[in-house]
């Protein structure tokens, strides 16, 4: 796996403390998550749960141009939405910049902010970890982390609806990719209930 120590030094040097000590956190529920769980490997998880923020910080224009230059599709909702460009920008960054190649870790940081139907586990893992971080303290985080313990899917079931409902009362765009996940779990809820 990748030499940490050379993306901290990164990380130290283009981002605010704060949210470097959340890209930390981040890390450390990431590889707690893929432990619990078993269905995906720790140490990428820490390694994703800590570079999924490196484009965070980075000026707008930018994260822009890094979004633009995605290798991965990039929906209308999220060209129109700034606060999930870092996402976006962040993974071909690691692509292009760092050379990380693996496109289950380049995928986790992509969708982070919106997720995305057919989600492998460490990108559930990685969706949640940011949103359950030691330092998060939102209203209800406390029962994010409850049912992000339970499985990934009830956790990822909890943060899709609370996400969807932020967006709305915020009459924000809603990337498509996050009405595709949100409908997924709905089958697997649907399935579960017989």
């Amino acid at each position: 796996m990748a030499d940490l120590e050379q993306y901290r030094q990164y990380l130290k040097e283009h981002l605010s403390e704060k949210r470097y000590a959340h890209s930390v956190n981040v890390s450390k529920a990431a590889v707690m998550l893929a432990e619990r769980f078993g269905s995906a490997d720790p140490e990428k998880a820490r390694f994703a749960g800590l570079v999924h923020d490196i484009c965070k910080e980075e000026p707008r224009d930018v994260q822009y141009l890094w979004m633009m230059r995605s290798s991965m599709d990039v929906c209308e909702e999220e060209r129109c939405a700034f606060k999930v460009w870092h996402g976006i920008a962040g993974a071909e960054m690691l692509r292009e910049e760092f050379g990380v190649s693996d496109m289950d870790v380049l995928r986790a940081v992509r969708y982070h902010t919106i997720g995305h139907a057919g989600m492998s586990p460490l990108e559930k893992i990685v969706y949640l970890a940011d949103m359950i971080s030691a330092e998060r303290d939102y209203p209800d985080v406390e029962t994010m982390r409850k049912k992000a313990m339970e499985s990934l899917e009830a956790g990822m079931g909890y943060a899709l609806e609370f996400s969807l409902m932020k967006l709305l009362r915020r009459e924000a765009w809603i990337p498509h990719h996050t009405v595709e996940a949100y409908n997924e779990y709905l089958n697997w809820l649907h399935k579960q209930e017989g």
